[in-house]
């Protein structure tokens, strides 16, 4: 199994509760770190850093 499709599953979660702005356990756990710098734009920021995962992850996972 390549683990490096978990990281895109993760970078998707982000990227989908930053656009609802989720109000799921996981997420709020995640919101509340970035909050801390980011403040009003944790959300987008979430947004941004999971399409950066989901990109790094599936160019990882096409080179193994």
């Amino acid at each position: 199994m390549n683990y490096y499709w978990i990281g895109v599953v993760v970078g998707l979660y982000m990227v989908w509760g930053g656009a609802n702005k989720s109000t799921a356990i996981p997420y709020r756990l995640i919101h509340a770190r970035a909050s801390l710098l980011w403040k009003d734009k944790a959300h987008l920021f979430l947004q941004v850093s999971g399409l950066l995962v989901i990109v790094v992850m599936v160019g990882l996972a096409l080179l193994t």
